[in-house]
C-alpha cells in the first residue's frame, strides 16, 4: 500500500482547477488515443450538456457538427504509436452560449505551410466566397484518404461564422504540434472565452505535468454518468493490465455516484449536481480524483468515515462491508458509505479527502484513490 499519490493533483490543486473552470457549465479535456467510441461519448455527454442548459436546437447543430469535424480530424490524423508527450488533445468549454473547440495533434513540419496557407485562405472569405470555395474545392480535388481534402475545414468556417484560429508549436526531430480553434456563439451569446493559444498550451503542459488523461467538470446527472464511465474507463485504456481496468472502474462508478448521489445542488434550474473528476494514468497505476460540494454538516460525518476505513485491514473492511450493507439504511443516506468502502477495498489503498471550507453552508470536498498494478 502506498502512503502519497504519484504526481497527482492534491486537494488544494482540484479545488482552484475547479475554480478556474467553475464559470463554465461544460469543461472537458482528453488527452490520448481516439477513437470512435471515445467519439460517441464525447458527442452524447455534450448534447446532455445543451439540453441541461435549455440550447436552441440551432445552436447544438452547430455544435454538433463542428465537434464532429474536430474529433474526426484528431482520429484521421494522429499518430497511435507516439510516446504520451506527444499525444492528441482536445477541449471543449461553454460559457454562457459560446462554445469554445480546440484539437491539438503532432504534425510533420513539412506539411504546415500547406496547412497554413489553407487556414488563412479560408480566414480570407466571407460567407458566400465559402460557399463557392467549397464547391469549387469539391469538384477540383474530391476526397483522399484522410477524408476530405480540406472540406471539413471550410465547412467548419461556414457552419461556425467564425475564423479559424491556430498555432504551431515547435518539438523536436523536424514536427510540431498543431492547435486548432473553432468558435460557436449561440443566439443569445453574452460571454467571450478567452482561448488564446498561450492558454490552451498552458492548460496542456498541465495536464502533461500531471499525467492527466481527462478532465470534466460541469453536471453530474443520473443520466450522463454512462457517457462519463465510458470516457473515463477509456483513460485507463492504453493499460494492458485487466485487473487495474477492471479496479478502476469499479473505482470511477463509486466516485461517479458519490457526486450524483451526494453533491450539493447549487441551481434548481439544473437537474444535477456540479463537480469535477480527472483521471491520471501512469506506468504502474492511475489516480482517479473527484471533486463536489456538500454541505457543512456532512463533512466530520464523512471524514470520520474514511478515517475508519482508512485505519482498517482487509479483513475488517469485508466484515464491515457485509455489516453495512444489512442494515436498513435510512433512504436519504443512499449506501450508508458502502461507496466509500469499495472504493478503499478496490483501490487497495488509502482514501485521501481534503475539504476546503467555502462559506458557512457549503464545503468543497475532493477524494483521491490510487489504483496500482
Amino acid at each position: 500500500m502506498i502512503s502519497t499519490l504519484p504526481s497527482c493533483l492534491n486537494g488544494e490543486q482540484l479545488f482552484i482547477l475547479f475554480k478556474e473552470l467553475e464559470g463554465y457549465s461544460l469543461s472537458y479535456i482528453y488527452k490520448g488515443i481516439f477513437n470512435s467510441g471515445l467519439t460517441d461519448r464525447i458527442l452524447s455527454l455534450a448534447e446532455t450538456n445543451m439540453n441541461l442548459t435549455g440550447e436552441s436546437s440551432k445552436t447544438q447543430k452547430k455544435v454538433y457538427f463542428v465537434m464532429i469535424e474536430t474529433l474526426q480530424n484528431i482520429t484521421r490524423h494522429q499518430d497511435e504509436t507516439q510516446s504520451e508527450e506527444n499525444h492528441a488533445f482536445f477541449v471543449v468549454l461553454n460559457k454562457q452560449g459560446e462554445y469554445s473547440l480546440t484539437s491539438g495533434n503532432i504534425i510533420d513540419d513539412s506539411k504546415i505551410d500547406d496547412l497554413k496557407a489553407s487556414l488563412e485562405k479560408i480566414n480570407s472569405l466571407n460567407a458566400d466566397e465559402l460557399k463557392e470555395y467549397y464547391k469549387h474545392v469539391l469538384e477540383n480535388t474530391g476526397m483522399s484518404e484522410k477524408g476530405g481534402a480540406g472540406l471539413g475545414l471550410i465547412d467548419m468556417a461556414r457552419k461556425s461564422g467564425n475564423k479559424l484560429l491556430y498555432h504551431f508549436r515547435k518539438l523536436k526531430d523536424n514536427a510540431s504540434f498543431f492547435y486548432f480553434n473553432t468558435k460557436v456563439h449561440a443566439e443569445n451569446n453574452t460571454a467571450e472565452l478567452n482561448n488564446s493559444p498561450e492558454n490552451i498550451m498552458k492548460l496542456h503542459d498541465f495536464t502533461k505535468q500531471y499525467h492527466i488523461n481527462m478532465i470534466y467538470q460541469g453536471i453530474f446527472t443520473h443520466e450522463n454518468l454512462k457517457n462519463l464511465l465510458t470516457m473515463t474507463e477509456g483513460s485507463v485504456g492504453r493499460h494492458d493490465h485487466i485487473t487495474l481496468k477492471r479496479k478502476a472502474v469499479n473505482v470511477m462508478v463509486e466516485m461517479l455516484q458519490n457526486i450524483c448521489n451526494h453533491g450539493a445542488v447549487l441551481n434548481t434550474n439544473l437537474a444535477g449536481t456540479p463537480g469535477i473528476l480527472v483521471i491520471s494514468t501512469f506506468g504502474h497505476g492511475c489516480c482517479i480524483s473527484s471533486g463536489n460540494y456538500i454541505e457543512n454538516n456532512k463533512v466530520e460525518p464523512i471524514k470520520k468515515k474514511i478515517d475508519l476505513i482508512n485505519n482498517m485491514n482487509s479483513e475488517e473492511l469485508e466484515n464491515l462491508y457485509s455489516e453495512t450493507i444489512m442494515k436498513e439504511s435510512l433512504p436519504e443516506e443512499k449506501g450508508a458509505g458502502l461507496g466509500l468502502i469499495d472504493i478503499k477495498i478496490k483501490s487497495g489503498n488509502n482514501i485521501q479527502m481534503t475539504p476546503v471550507k467555502c462559506n458557512n453552508e457549503l464545503t468543497f470536498m475532493t477524494i483521491n484513490a490510487f489504483i496500482e498494478m
